[in-house]
């Protein structure tokens, strides 16, 4: 007798397999259409970053001439116009006239967004800021399936250029450096800001990137706490002398009140306030670590910061303290040619650097003072007088939002 189960069997296992076929393709097809949805997303981020960073430009150029506050807005947002217009930024629809979701903001500082106070003065710095939040966008397959609606946001600031005329600089001296990065130097490197060996050759024996800033070890101290009132015209080319001595205990008790140390020297928090957050890299640095990335560095401290260690940290954080003390502006000079004894060397930049840990107060260790290279800072140096300006030849340029990562 004969039995048609196996061919039964066989056309329920053909259906099974158009069924597992039919779903996987119906997920392919999902997969796709979101990874275009995505797409679709990041490709107008771009192009409303794009959008806003031009605006902010324009902006701070209605400001470099003279122009006032009400009329930088307006050219914001009628550039914001202009770009949406443009090809291929249909979607980036602007309702220009919307000040909750379209902001433009103005201060002083490039980092401080809102400023608590205001200089509209066209001899003042002034710096602009662009936000656009929640711009809504068409969603595609997957997204509009699901309903998800597509918001954008993205904001730049815009201002002058630091100009030639370089105050707030710590009376230090590093020579051009040999790497790739900016001036020789590689974002979040640790670096030797203060050799502790006479017999390193860069300066010239006898020279540890000290500047001739006057003698006496409370000039040293004073100035290394902060209280250095020259400045570095680079646009005249200027030079800067060095001052043979190492000057360690001095050199230790100025940079020091950083964190918030005022052992010797007669220093006080109320001349020369600490860092607001004074945690050190760990293990402590030697100059085997010269070259390498810190195990707590720069972003670590700002990360800190924005995720409120402070008030909390009651080991780290100083009430009294001013964020970003411990950033040094300090000369980037041509060491070329150096001999021992007192040496003149041409300034090429200023470099920016994060003080890592405290600085010795002797040299028994012989241990240098290391800081970590950053690109840019605007720096609180001092509570002297001394700023920086845009005086002389400067551009209009795009600065870091301070109150976003992706700007």
């Amino acid at each position: 007798m004969k039995t048609q189960r196996p061919l039964r069997g066989i056309r329920k296992q053909r259906g099974l397999v158009v069924v597992i076929v039919t779903i996987a393709l119906l997920l392919l097809i999902a997969v796709a259409a979101f990874a275009i949805d995505i797409n679709h997303a990041l490709m107008n981020r771009t192009k409303l970053q794009n959008s806003v960073d031009a605006a902010a430009l324009a902006a701070a150029v209605v400001l470099d001439k003279d122009g006032t506050e009400a009329q930088a807005d307006a050219m914001a947002r009628a550039t914001l116009t202009k770009m949406s217009t443009s090809a291929g930024n249909s979607e980036l629809v602007f309702d220009v006239s919307d000040t909750a979701n379209i902001q433009v903001q103005f201060s002083n500082d490039p980092i401080i967004f809102p400023a608590s106070s205001y200089s509209s003065s066209p001899d003042a710095d002034r710096y602009v800021r662009v936000v656009v939040n929640e711009l809504d966008l068409e969603s595609f397959f997957f997204a509009k399936v699901m309903g998800v609606t597509k918001r954008l946001s993205a904001s730049a600031v815009a201002g002058p250029s630091p100009g030639g005329n370089a105050c707030n600089i710590v009376p230090m001296a590093v020579c051009e450096g040999d790497d790739a990065g900016t001036n020789g130097y590689d974002a979040g490197v640790v670096y030797a800001l203060k050799i502790a060996d006479q017999s390193d050759p860069t300066m010239g024996s006898g020279n540890f990137q000290l500047l001739d800033f006057g003698s006496g070890a409370s000039t040293v101290r004073d100035a290394l706490a902060g209280g250095y009132e020259g400045c570095v015209d680079l646009d005249a080319g200027e030079t800067v002398d060095t001052k043979p001595g190492n000057t360690v205990g001095p050199v230790g008790q100025g940079l020091n009140t950083r964190f918030g140390d005022y052992s010797g020297g007669g220093l006080s928090a109320t001349d020369y306030p600490p860092d607001l957050y004074v945690k050190q890299t760990s293990p402590t640095l030697t100059d085997s670590d010269v070259g390498s990335t810190p195990a707590w560095g720069y972003d670590d401290y700002q990360s800190d910061l924005a995720g409120g260690v402070c008030p909390g940290d009651t080991t780290n954080c100083k009430a009294n303290g001013d964020a970003e003390r411990r950033i040094l502006a300090i000369p980037i000079v041509d060491c070329s040619g150096a001999t021992g004894g007192t040496n003149s060397f041409s300034v090429t930049a200023i470099g920016c650097f994060f003080l890592l840990q405290k600085a010795p107060n002797s040299n028994g260790g012989h241990t240098s003072i290391f800081g970590e290279f950053i690109e840019d800072c605007t720096v609180k140096n001092t509570r002297n007088n001394g700023t920086n300006t845009s005086n002389g030849p400067h551009r209009i340029v795009l600065y870091k939002d301070p109150n976003s990562e992706e700007s």
